[in-house]
């Protein structure tokens, strides 16, 4: 069976740490650098408004490995530049996941849990293009998924996936993601997504002249995509996404994100 893992490409450029319900192979490391572009002009509930469009570029590297059959962990580095931040570093995270049933070896339905660690610039923090709610930020997840085979190779898969969070100050938040993804002859592979992100501040209006990160803010999105993946087999998977941001509230409105990334396997044993 093959379960090679690809990057997302996630919506609102949250967060690149996998969400599928799948593990790799075991010791088996996978390399994903990523880079999105995105750009919008308001900020719904912002004030001021911004005076031009914010253009930003986003680059992220992933490493992941699954140590034994039920387990995995991750590594995630961030760095963004915007108008309101040169290119530097905007965020690392840890993740570490148990996998409770796999449908891949039997079982009705994957599914798995995890843990997640984020710490953020105070840099990036003043900046209203920085998704993330303060230094330090924590989430319990779990996604849902099945697929369905043609030979040794998986023809459709769909998942779901859902996390609660809770920084070191201010209010929680929530998300989901949604994925449905079709694989042709192991090589191409297209998806369409969506997601939402939910932060249960009090505050309604952004202050984009002295942001200080979302903690206080009761920020809505909903955003949906689609992406096409071309799988080298032994050479990994580029991938490329669009993501379209259908709604928002007091947060960056009728955002568009192009998502290009590359994760590629390798073993040292």
């Amino acid at each position: 069976m093959n379960k090679f893992v690809a990057l997302l490409g996630l919506p609102s450029a949250l967060v690149a740490l996998e969400m599928k319900p799948w593990l790799g192979e075991v010791w088996e490391f996978e390399l994903t650098p990523a880079f999105t572009y995105s750009r919008y002009r308001n900020v719904q509930n912002g004030h001021p408004q911004l005076s031009a469009p914010s253009n930003d570029y986003v680059l992220a590297f992933d490493l992941g490995v699954a140590p034994a059959s039920h387990w995995d962990f991750a590594f995630e580095a961030e760095f963004a530049d915007t108008p309101r931040q040169k290119m530097g570093y905007r965020s690392a995270a840890f993740q570490a996941r148990l996998l409770w049933s796999d449908d891949t070896v039997g079982d009705p339905v994957s599914f798995i849990t995890g843990i997640s660690l984020r710490g953020v610039s105070r840099h990036s923090l003043s900046d209203v293009s920085c998704p993330y709610h303060s230094n330090g930020n924590l989430e319990v997840t779990g996604a849902l998924g099945k697929e369905w085979d043609s030979g040794p190779d998986w023809k459709v898969r769909m998942y779901g996936f859902g996390a609660v969070g809770q920084a070191n100050r201010g209010a929680p938040w929530a998300r989901f993601f949604g994925m449905i993804e079709g694989n042709q002859c192991n090589t191409h592979r297209f998806d369409f997504f969506f997601a939402g992100y939910f932060g249960f501040g009090s505050k309604e209006q952004v202050n984009t002249d002295h942001f200080d990160g979302y903690s206080s803010i009761h920020h809505q999105s909903l955003d949906v995509g689609a992406g096409y993946g071309y799988h080298f087999e032994v050479w990994g998977t580029l991938r490329l996404a669009y993501t379209r941001r259908l709604y928002a509230k007091s947060f960056p409105e009728k955002v568009n994100f192009f998502t290009i990334s590359y994760t590629l396997p390798f073993s040292f044993f």
